[in-house]
């Protein structure tokens, strides 16, 4: 656990909820599990759009600090709620499959990105969470949308056999109605979440294959 000293230039939050004190490093370029389920409750945010914005410690600490005194009453339920459930909801599919212990909370996981799919005039049609998610603990989730983590962010081994249906239709209508989004992720950073799903894509890695088989250049 990681603790303030004098010379890590830390910053202290206090959660008016549950009284407990949350302390933030200005010198760390990444936000921690923690601070980012906080920011996630507290701005009232799903975790996908969350992590796509990369944030530091010191960009979260100045967000909760915009809106610490100005968190609605119905913010605290759905916190309320949210740690309810997650004593009930299935277990993150990838810490399952090889056995890690999770890292935070179960969330909701869009397997293709949900800023691609409201690319797609079919959108509506898919974008209730039951049809277009998994559940993934918020230290995984973290993990596929962060550039510089060394998970394999190929979601492949985690879908069941109608979510890469699914995953095949949604890209195959990206490519089809926006191949010039579909061209530059194709052609962009190789360490990007979105990359990967176009490479897997691309690959026929989407059919029922097992994670083995879809290794390789």
């Amino acid at each position: 656990m990681w603790y303030p000293t004098a010379m890590s230039r830390a910053r202290p939050w206090r959660d008016r909820e549950t009284g407990q004190t949350h302390w933030f490093d200005y010198r760390s370029s990444s936000a921690t599990v923690e601070q980012l389920e906080i920011l996630a409750d507290a701005e009232g945010l799903d975790l996908d759009d969350l992590l796509d914005e990369g944030l530091s410690q010191r960009q979260v600490l100045f967000r909760l600090h915009a809106v610490t005194n100005l968190i609605p009453e119905k913010v605290l339920e759905r916190r309320q709620e949210r740690l309810e459930r997650s004593q009930i909801e299935p277990v993150c599919r990838i810490c399952s499959l090889y056995g890690w212990t999770c890292e935070g909370k179960i969330t909701r996981h869009h397997f293709v990105p949900r800023w691609l799919m409201r690319e797609l005039d079919s959108y509506q049609t898919y974008a209730a969470k039951a049809r277009c998610t998994i559940p993934v603990c918020v230290g995984r989730h973290r993990d596929l949308h962060y550039r510089e983590s060394d998970i394999d962010k190929s979601i492949v081994p985690y879908l069941t056999a109608e979510e890469k249906e699914l995953a095949t239709i949604l890209l195959q209508e990206l490519k089809d109605e926006r191949p010039s989004i579909y061209e530059l992720i194709g052609g962009g950073s190789t360490a990007s979440y979105e990359y990967q799903l176009v490479r897997d894509f691309k690959r026929g890695g989407f059919a029922s294959v097992t994670h083995e088989e879809i290794e390789g250049p």
